[in-house]
């Protein structure tokens, strides 16, 4: 009997392993690896990949080289989750501000609104994305938590006009915050608890009012003091409704 159960499970396990297409109604993730990403962010898009496997999400992965923007977008569509890691593009979003991605090609927020058109309100997460949590490379001491939101949002834009649930984005790989939104945590709890880790009391969260995508959804910066105390770095960053859980997404993983 013991056998015969350890035979099974093996089974199972090989089957999910060599799964190549998503179950109907299953949830996917698209992982983007772009141009010149740190050394390290392959293995760590792969550890964000086993977690979203043990939850009953589907993973695609475009490592550059092999990330054209044509075969993500085809993809992205029917995702529930979209993470990208690499550079922030500074002129790559609406009137030359912060926004877009770095892939084989340089893809721009007009190309993400205009090409895109999500259909079960995907989280967006960007990581270790320069100017996608806040502070960029090249920053003064402190950019000052405004102009920290103003990149934060200006990134998070064009995934809110082509139909996304939620933004988040942060200097390093979000494990336990990815963890405890598939534990039932709405984003905006998970934000406040994983930077918790890592702000020395710079913490913002408020309502945004705009005539676009972002209206009344609400942001949060998180941050902590740098050059003894007389700079900021703002690394954490959070935008979207009140109350976005996994269940605020169309799709029911399998």
């Amino acid at each position: 009997m013991k056998l015969r159960i350890a035979i099974v499970f093996f089974m199972v396990l090989t089957l999910s392993n060599a799964q190549t297409t998503p179950l109907a109604n299953q949830k996917t993730a698209v992982l983007i690896v772009g141009q010149d990403a740190l050394e390290h962010s392959i293995g760590h898009l792969d550890g964000l990949a086993e977690i979203f496997r043990e939850n009953g999400v589907f993973v695609y992965k475009f490592y550059f080289p092999n990330a054209h923007w044509a075969d993500i977008k085809a993809k992205a569509m029917n995702c529930s989750f979209l993470i990208y890691t690499g550079h922030g593009f500074a002129n790559g979003g609406f009137d030359g501000e912060f926004g877009g991605m770095y892939v084989n090609e340089f893809v721009y927020a007009s190309t993400i609104a205009k090409e895109v058109k999500f259909k079960n309100k995907p989280l967006i997460m960007y990581f270790n994305a320069c100017g996608s949590h806040g502070s960029s490379a090249g920053d003064p001491p402190d950019i000052g938590i405004e102009e920290a939101a103003k990149r934060t949002s200006d990134t998070a834009l064009p995934f809110f006009m082509a139909g996304a649930g939620a933004y988040f984005a942060t200097s390093g790989y979000g494990y336990e915050l990815l963890e405890d939104f598939f534990g039932g945590m709405p984003l905006q709890t998970c934000f406040k608890v994983y930077s918790a880790g890592y702000n020395e009391g710079i913490l913002r969260y408020r309502a945004i009012t705009s005539s676009n995508a972002l209206n009344n959804k609400y942001i949060g910066i998180a941050g902590q003091q740098t050059h003894n105390g007389r700079g900021k770095y703002y690394g954490t960053a959070f935008v979207g409704p009140m109350h976005f859980t996994i269940n605020s997404m169309s799709q029911i993983s399998k």
